[in-house]
């Protein structure tokens, strides 16, 4: 039988408090070697030092104990490296998700200037479209699923793309979400009545109807959008020029064209019924 240490011994070598290892005990996490029956003490052997080690630095990740129970107790060293692995998957999400927030509240700090109302008066548009009942959390995985779509209908059908693709959303959509609808401008539509059919929805023939914008362009990734919104929303307000929704969002350089958030562009316009109040 290996040499068995005490719990101040086996403390000693792995840098775990007694209370620690106590409660490892506990939730069958890390059990000793031998517990004496008539005193209750507990001893480990030298075998048990990496694991204890491991443990420790499970925790210090934030692994919980239920998976850290599942780690230790893998016999097969690949499906522990596995599940490791993508544990280690999250945290770095949860790391670049974090910076991500850092980065925009600190922009938020620095502040800048709205600047200068701009209008477009855009024509009708032919587009594929398709609809999606999406809230805000949910909305980038539905628009990573909807853009590639439409993209593809269109090259199946022999369509050419004639402008940057984008999205109308109704203002009743920011209170508590609802209906959006994604588009794709294409040439030689005409009055083309066919559907696509998928599991992510229906691609659809349509008109964009003409509208005249108050248009602003955000500069950085999507979660900071709601500065640009601010902003905009808040010129045509005070000037009293605002009329019915949709909103529409152009997405004239997306993460399909850039890994660099930064370089990210989209084209924020907000219906209006005139130039000057």
């Amino acid at each position: 039988m290996a040499e068995l240490l005490t719990v101040g011994e086996f403390s000693r070598l792995t840098h775990l408090t007694v209370k620690a290892l106590r409660h490892y005990h506990d939730v069958g996490v890390l059990e000793p070697a031998w517990v004496d029956p008539s005193t209750g003490y507990r001893y480990y052997t030298t075998e048990q030092v990496e694991p204890a080690q491991l443990v420790r630095r499970l925790r210090e990740v934030r692994m919980p104990v239920t998976e850290v129970r599942r780690v230790v107790s893998a016999a097969d060293p690949t499906v522990r490296d596995s599940m490791i692995a993508a544990h280690l998957d999250v945290l770095r999400q949860e790391l670049t998700a974090t910076a991500a927030a850092v980065g925009s509240l600190r922009s938020l700090l620095t502040g800048g200037s709205a600047g200068e109302l701009t209008f477009r008066q855009a024509g009708e548009q032919q587009c594929l479209l398709i609809d999606g009942d999406v809230d805000q959390d949910s909305l980038t995985p539905w628009c990573a699923m909807a853009y590639p779509l439409l993209y593809a209908v269109a090259g199946r059908w022999g369509l050419t793309p004639s402008g940057p693709a984008g999205a109308l959303y109704a203002f009743e959509w920011f209170q508590a979400g609802g209906r959006v609808t994604a588009f794709l401008p294409v040439t030689a539509l005409a009055d083309d009545e066919r559907r696509w059919c998928s599991d992510g929805g229906t691609v659809r023939c349509g008109v964009l109807p003409a509208q005249r914008s108050a248009v602003a362009v955000h500069a950085g990734p999507c979660r900071d959008l709601d500065r640009t919104y601010g902003a905009l929303g808040r010129q045509v307000l005070e000037r009293g020029i605002g009329t019915a929704g949709p909103v529409r969002e152009l997405y004239l350089v997306t993460p399909a064209d850039t890994d660099d958030p930064s370089r990210l562009r989209t084209e924020v316009c907000w219906p209006v019924t005139t130039e000057s109040s």
